[in-house]
């Protein structure tokens, strides 16, 4: 095993330190996604029926709010809205990549003013983050038409072409083009390659480390697509891309005469291979609203067809093993696949003992204190949900995950107040114990998930704002301090957008209105259900 590949797999095997205590669990090197296929095997430790927490109220808004969570590090990221981080253990040393949404900020290493990109933060010591780094982004108008959302980041020696010891990023220019950037030195990255450009829509990306296949989200307007969809590229040699394929739900494709879903030619939000051995892709579509969801077979959607950018209505179909409609209000913004979960209720059957599921939150996007819409109904708020798809031919769901609007007002906060997105990592201690969401305005929120028929919120926090907090204004739209569009209609309101994971079980919060990046740790109770044996 090459040693950085050895570095990056072994980071998800052995025991990491979780406040002050090591949190145990099997110390092999797994290879899991996205640098290999193998999963976690998760243990029975939870029991059912869980008796009911009681769940602190928050604090004020211009306060912070925290419960079974602390805050242990914090970088400001220059004031930029983020969306996307990842981390990454290269060679170890804990790199943190931040994608941000349109908007310009002051580059604070180089006295510039550049549009924001991509921030690179040394988080080996989260207490004491770094910046590294700032790259650059789109500059095109609107809050999701500029800037580079998306971060994927692989290793070259996890990369079957890569360079050994090279580590690449992968990321969209706003809407305009998919790109890779060469970070082997962080502080100091260099762009290597644009895989394609000439498009109008980008969005979340998947990259398959182990294998070099990259589910692109994009659209080239030419070419007749409905909106955002799939272009799959083989990156196995970052520098040479190679393409596969377009493909998307059916409908979306050029001359679809038939479509999936409630309307024709949704659009989708992202994908997440489950690799080679599961031989299954979970595609998420509608973002907000008029969700589907689907579940494909890897191998005949990187083969069953003949034309790949005007594939036949069949050749649609045939990687499709099953998919389920979403209520219209609720959109497929993720779809995380959970492998094996054990059942408590179940442990004494002959059958049942074990479920897959899928988590799939749905994004909210109206910042409006929950009014009522025209004609007087109250727009419904947007979930998680948990789908069962042991039989993949009918998923369907089981449990909801949700925040209620009290106690905490969090409809009187300002801004959104709903889902966004679930943690997207195959980290050990945690897979199938717990689920991390952003809930926007709600903030952080973590999940007992191991009774997935009965999930259970377990631990919150909520950020303060600072003195880069946007105003969130009757446009739906967080506007930097200063900006001329700003009326007394406008508040200052958090906005968790993405968080994620590392190897040592820290948590990451970004945030879309420019709070900065939040490094956390569970304690209490929480903790508890993740060293649970």
């Amino acid at each position: 095993m090459h040693s950085e590949k050895f570095a990056r797999v072994l980071r998800w095997g052995l025991p990491c330190v979780l406040a002050a205590t090591a949190i145990p669990f099997a110390a092999a090197a797994q290879q899991l996604p996205p640098d290999g296929p193998a999963f976690p095997t998760i243990k029975l430790t939870g029991g059912s029926p869980n008796p009911p927490l009681q769940e602190p109220a928050p604090n004020p808004p211009d306060k912070q709010s925290e419960w079974n969570m602390e805050l242990v590090g914090h970088d400001d990221l220059q004031g930029r809205s983020a969306y996307q981080p990842i981390i990454v253990n290269e060679n170890g040393r804990e790199i943190a990549y931040v994608g941000h949404h349109t908007g310009a900020m002051l580059n604070t290493l180089t006295g510039v003013v550049e549009p924001n990109g991509t921030s690179l933060v040394d988080v080996t010591d989260a207490a004491h983050p770094r910046y590294l780094s700032h790259i650059p982004g789109s500059t095109a108008a609107g809050e999701e038409a500029g800037g580079a959302q998306m971060v994927r980041v692989c290793s070259g020696s996890v990369l079957p072409h890569g360079v050994r010891g090279k580590w690449y990023l992968l990321r969209p220019l706003g809407v305009e083009a998919q790109e890779i950037y060469d970070v082997t030195d962080p502080a100091k990255p260099t762009r290597l390659t644009v895989i394609v450009d000439g498009l109008n829509n980008t969005h979340k990306n998947w990259w398959e480390c182990d294998t070099g296949t990259a589910y692109l989200v994009a659209n080239k307007p030419s070419e007749g697509w409905k909106g955002q969809h799939l272009k799959i590229y083989d990156l196995s040699d970052p520098a040479k891309p190679v393409y596969i394929r377009d493909f998307g739900l059916l409908g979306q494709q050029p001359g679809a005469t038939s479509h999936e879903g409630v309307t024709g030619g949704i659009p989708i939000h992202g994908a997440i291979s489950a690799g080679v051995d599961k031989n299954r892709v979970y595609a998420a579509y509608g973002t907000g609203a008029n969700g589907v969801i689907q579940i494909l077979d890897r191998k005949k959607l990187l083969t069953a067809f003949e034309n790949p950018v005007k594939p036949t209505t069949e050749e649609m179909l045939a990687p499709q093993i099953g998919y389920i409609t979403m209520s219209p209000d609720q959109g497929g913004h993720t779809a995380f696949p959970i492998f094996g979960e054990p059942i408590p209720e179940f442990q004494t059957f002959q059958a049942l003992k074990k479920r897959d599921f899928l988590i799939v939150p749905s994004e909210a996007s109206r910042g409006d204190h929950c009014m009522p819409n025209s004609d007087g109904s109250r727009p419904g708020p947007h979930l998680a949900f948990m789908i069962d798809i042991s039989n993949e031919a009918t998923p369907w769901p089981v449990s909801t995950f949700r925040v209620p609007d009290n106690p905490g007002d969090y409809c009187g906060r300002g801004g959104r107040f709903g889902t966004h997105a679930v943690a997207e990592s195959f980290f050990a201690p945690y897979y199938g114990k717990i689920a991390i969401f952003s809930w926007f305005n709600a903030g952080t929120r973590v999940f007992d998930i191991r009774d997935p028929f009965s999930v259970q919120e377990v631990a919150y926090f909520i950020p303060a704002p600072n003195k880069y907090t946007m105003m969130f204004c009757p446009d739906g739209v967080s506007h930097p301090p200063g900006d001329p569009k700003i009326t007394a209609a406008c508040e200052r309101a958090i906005q968790t957008n993405n968080v994620e994971i590392d190897d040592r079980g820290l948590i990451y919060s970004a945030d879309r209105a420019g709070t900065g990046l939040h490094i956390l740790r569970l304690t209490g109770h929480a903790k508890d259900v993740v060293e649970a044996k």
